[in-house]
């Protein structure tokens, strides 16, 4: 048998898949390749917020500003799509529309098949050199946006944009390099094994949680149509006003669902430095008028305590999707037996799974929270680190329980089975 078959099919060390060669893209060196795919990525990004704020601009009853101040807010608005938090006349706006990072991700996901196109990599080293390459070229062009198109009455912090839009573009081109590699799972193949058999259950029990709330969220527009098309024409009155208001909350729908999910998992949403909304508490108080802050409660509903049932269920969910060695007590003693209840891997792999789903329950609690404007609403969303805190009590103590009991029971049976049995002592053992 050869010495190609024998390997196994999930290794790294196999073949990279090379790009489609295009006759009709220039070769260039991996630096210079993965600047103009950066470069052209956000090109295309900025022509397009141009064109959505300069006809929502000629639209609307627009006032005296001018195309260059225009031009400079369409900049603005390109890193807000990045999650780069802005100050509008000095008032921070970090709550921002994640659901619109869909258009750097499509742009930057192209750009970076340009750039492996063009730069033609031929080992794992050249691939993942164009990938920070392009981070690190699109952080310093975000960089660039911010510096100058913001003023006085509209900025954005020239570090927060460098540092966001290179995480985010390093995600993508992690993730379009792996599209690439020999195994899609070549960046978990050198990881520990309990870290490796930890992520699929963490991401699925994270993702099962994310559903729930888009559900409850769901349900709660249902609930609420009448307040939120009420504000929906204060707000916009005229056809088209109401086209880019649409536009709006489809953009905050994500943020709608974090917060849903905040509300099942128990934390709820804080509003400023007094509201809460919770599934014990609800206290909004006094609201500005936006769609979105429509679908939160008045009052605490009586079924209400029911939804903790849903991260117990993710716990569950955990714990089934955690793979595990088959058990049975054994042992001939108290001690001896109940040491044998769950193994170290068990531990360790269950332990990072609720890390990994905590840890993104946390990320998107970051990502749907932030200043909505000042006073009241310095800090609008849930709270990242007590939804974090939260989660990973309740699926740790979900799995605990489901991990310990069937097993401490199975164990106490087993003794009694074997009560009347008695061990012989090791040195009293005689060799056949």
């Amino acid at each position: 048998m050869s010495r190609a078959s024998t390997k196994p099919p999930s290794r790294p060390s196999r073949e990279w898949t090379r790009p489609v060669a295009d006759e009709s893209i220039k070769k260039h060196p991996i630096p210079v390749a993965s600047f103009i795919g950066a470069f052209t990525a956000t090109a295309f990004g900025l022509v397009i917020t141009f064109l959505i704020v300069i006809a929502t601009w000629l639209i609307s009853a627009h006032g005296s500003e001018s195309v260059n101040q225009v031009t400079a807010a369409s900049g603005i608005a390109w890193l807000t799509l990045q999650l780069v938090p802005v100050s509008i006349g000095g008032h921070a706006l970090g709550l921002l529309p994640w659901g619109f990072m869909i258009v750097p991700i499509f742009l930057t996901w192209r750009g970076m098949h340009w750039s492996l196109k063009s730069a033609e990599p031929k080992s794992a080293k050249d691939f993942w050199q164009c990938a920070g390459f392009f981070s690190i070229s699109s952080g310093l062009l975000s960089a660039t946006v911010a510096a100058f198109a913001s003023s006085d009455a509209l900025s954005a912090n020239v570090i927060d944009a460098a540092l966001r839009s290179s995480i985010l573009c390093m995600c993508v081109t992690t993730a379009c390099v792996v599209s690439f590699a020999p195994s899609r799972s070549i960046l978990t193949d050198s990881l520990p094994r309990f870290v490796s058999q930890a992520i699929r259950p963490g991401i699925l029990t994270f993702l099962f949680l994310f559903l729930c709330g888009s559900m409850i969220c769901s349900i709660s527009l249902a609930l609420h149509f009448k307040e939120i098309a009420a504000v929906s024409n204060l707000m916009a009155p005229q056809a088209f006003d109401s086209f880019f208001l649409l536009l709006l909350c489809i953009g905050y729908l994500p943020t709608s669902s974090v917060w849903s999910m905040s509300y099942v998992i128990g934390p709820g949403v804080s509003l400023g430095g007094s509201g809460v909304v919770s599934l014990y508490q609800s206290h909004p108080g006094s609201l500005p008028a936006f769609p979105l802050l429509s679908i939160l409660p008045n009052s605490s509903p009586s079924w209400a305590h029911y939804l903790i049932a849903i991260p117990v269920v993710a716990g569950a969910l955990l714990y089934f999707l955690v793979p595990r060695e088959q058990w049975r007590a054994r042992g001939s003693g108290f001690f001896s037996v109940m040491r044998g209840l769950v193994s170290p891997l068990e531990v360790l792999t269950t332990g990072v799974a609720v890390a990994i789903a905590s840890g993104c329950v946390l990320l998107a609690a970051v990502a749907s929270s932030g200043a909505l404007g000042s006073q009241l609403l310095k800090f609008v969303g849930p709270s990242p680190l007590a939804l974090f805190t939260t989660t990973a009590t309740i699926l740790l103590v979900t799995v605990a329980i489901l991990l310990f009991i069937p097993r401490i029971l199975l164990s106490l049976f087993y003794l009694w089975q074997h009560r009347g049995e008695s061990v012989e002592p090791e040195e009293n053992r005689i060799e056949e």
